[in-house]
């Protein structure tokens, strides 16, 4: 439900990579949002930024579990 009051935001960002997104869920320590696009690619976007997790979600989990540090998307 959180992904509900986003949908600008996960519009914008689909614009911005050229594919559709969806939100997944919610990371209950940050509360930030977790999204996949139609390659299944997976992102965290909180109020510091949007955040490549993974290409797939088994690596998207693993950058969660492990606590790896994600990419950082920016602006090109």
């Amino acid at each position: 439900m959180y992904g509900l009051h986003l949908a600008r935001t996960l519009g914008d960002l689909g614009r911005a990579l050229d594919s559709q997104v969806c939100p997944i869920g919610e990371e209950t320590e940050t509360q930030a949002l977790l999204a996949i696009d139609t390659e299944g690619r997976v992102y965290s976007l909180d109020h510091s930024g949007d955040w490549f997790l993974g290409a797939h979600l088994d690596q998207a989990l693993a950058t969660l579990i492990t606590g790896a540090q994600p990419t950082r998307l920016t602006a090109t």
